[in-house]
């Protein structure tokens, strides 16, 4: 999101991705309006809107937004609003949102933007907090803040927790229902539970168990999602 529009500086964002992050730029095509840059393998397409995004969308997100405190007034402020694609994906999801994450960061550092809007999984995230979440990112520690939307409901005392993203991993999401848990204790289960999931490349089962420890043994079930549509595996905890 763009707080000035037409604010991406192209030649800077290159420069962070061959001397920040050591990416090998095999071939870049760059235009005022669209660019496209081919890095080990993937077709980078962008596309920079001088108009905000249309309609209440941004809006609608910021208010579930909790890691942007005042979303909704800042981020639909932006003038303009720049598109990132990587083409031809599906090989690694891990790899490649790591690549996305860094291309988004540069362009983040080279615009005079205000934050990211990934919209398939309901993420608006803030400038710096997608850039500070970036600078520790790798394989082994997934900045999961800014791939997976973790949405938290409250029903009476009992509170919810639940992933949206995982299946852009292919894994299925999962649901933490009715739980007397803290708020803070659903949030670190849940991304010690996901980010296991992702970095050892887990698939759960109907009938299994997990833990964070030797000794948890949280009861896993599959069946209709509560928060979210379709299937979803349930975390008895």
């Amino acid at each position: 999101l763009l707080e000035e529009a037409d604010s991406l500086n192209m030649d800077g964002v290159i420069s962070d991705l061959e001397n920040k992050w050591k990416l090998k730029i095999d071939s870049k095509e760059i235009g005022e309006e669209a660019s496209v840059i081919e890095i080990n393998g993937y077709t980078i397409a962008i596309g920079n809107m001088s108009v905000p995004i249309p309609g209440d969308e941004i809006k609608e997100t910021a208010e579930y937004s909790y890691f942007w405190k005042n979303g909704v007034e800042e981020a639909t402020k932006h003038q303009g609003h720049v598109i990132v694609s990587i083409m031809n994906t599906g090989k690694n999801p891990i790899k490649e949102n790591i690549l996305f994450s860094q291309i988004a960061s540069s362009m983040l550092a080279n615009s005079q933007s205000l934050g990211i809007y990934i919209g398939e999984r309901t993420l608006l995230l803030q400038k710096e907090f997608y850039i500070e979440n970036v600078q520790s990112m790798s394989e082994d520690d997934l900045p999961l803040y800014i791939w997976i939307y973790f949405g938290l409901r409250q029903e009476g005392r009992k509170q919810s927790i639940f992933t949206y993203g995982l299946n852009d991993f292919g894994k299925k999401e999962m649901e933490i229902v009715n739980s007397r848990k803290s708020f803070d204790d659903l949030s670190s289960m849940m991304f010690n539970l996901t980010h296991y999931i992702l970095a050892s490349d887990v698939v759960l089962q109907n009938g299994e168990t997990i833990g964070v420890s030797a000794e948890q043994k949280l009861r896993i079930s599959e069946s209709k999602g509560i928060f979210l549509d379709g299937r979803t595996l349930k975390i008895n905890y």
